[in-house]
């Protein structure tokens, strides 16, 4: 996934300043190991309820430990830079951090409906707004071909879609698992999978933000009346004309309600 055109820019994308984010809090918490059980800041049904909605941003930024940052860091690091060089540093941030946010969510979601099976305990990490990411760029490019190592040694080559379509599949079959109570497992499995809901929902409300903006651009001026063409003729062009010799002071106070009329007669066009 190494793109050469990027050269030394590539630090000064969105994504490398979440890769450091990252990595400068998980820092902080080596410091202060406390810092991932803070109930203010890691995502839970219960900090929600207490009225901590700014959880599900913070939780987006802290990880369990090393290996969970790695990992993150690391699907960050292969997706991050392509998603936003096609989508730009505001959309892709915007994705990434929806997708994070309805994700987290998902798992909340779980967490009230079924505690039970989705426990009590709150949810860290960047993985929500990864998928995201993921799904973003399996539906922006479904048939590049990417080369990923089964179980972290056998290098394999899939294309886009064919990875997207996996992930989602392990996430709701791990759902399943949890739900029905088959297994339970360390891995947000409901994040996962509304993150990538997320990356799919933010993607079609770009390409509705994009289609609405061409719409408006082609849509014809509204053709000027007769009534307004001599309103125009009549009434507005000599005082333009007085204006233009004497300046806008020398109007009274009638002249300067008729070009605020005309102005106003414009603005409904």
């Amino acid at each position: 996934m190494r793109d050469p055109k990027y050269g030394s820019t590539r630090w000064q994308t969105a994504t490398a300043v979440i890769l450091i984010l990252n990595a400068v809090i998980f820092l902080i918490q080596c410091l202060r190991p406390t810092l991932i059980y803070d109930l203010h800041l890691r995502l839970s049904a219960a900090g929600l309820q207490q009225g901590y909605v700014w959880q599900v941003l913070t939780y987006q930024f802290l990880h369990a430990n090393l290996i969970h940052l790695a990992l993150n860091s690391m699907g960050l690091f292969a997706f991050g830079f392509a998603v936003e060089d096609a989508l730009g540093k505001n959309r892709f941030v915007a994705l990434y951090l929806i997708s994070g946010v309805i994700g987290g969510l998902v798992h909340v979601g779980g967490q009230f409906l079924l505690p039970a099976a989705f426990g009590h305990t709150g949810v860290v990490g960047a993985s929500a707004g990864l998928f995201g990411l993921i799904a973003a760029f399996a539906l922006l490019s479904p048939e590049h071909d990417l080369t990923v190592a089964l179980f972290m040694v056998f290098p394999i080559t899939v294309s886009a879609k064919v990875l997207a379509g996996t992930f989602l599949g392990i996430s709701l079959l791990g759902l399943i698992f949890e739900i029905t109570g088959i297994g339970r497992s360390v891995v947000a499995h409901g994040a996962h999978a509304g993150g990538m809901l997320g990356g799919w929902l933010m993607l079609r409300f770009f390409a509705w933000r994009a289609t609405a903006q061409t719409r408006n651009e082609e849509k014809p001026e509204p053709p000027v009346s007769q009534s307004e063409t001599d309103f125009i003729s009549r009434e507005v062009d000599p005082i333009l004309d007085k204006m233009k010799k004497s300046g806008y002071h020398s109007l009274t106070t009638a002249e300067k309600k008729v070009l605020e009329t005309a102005q106003k007669k414009l603005e409904e066009r």
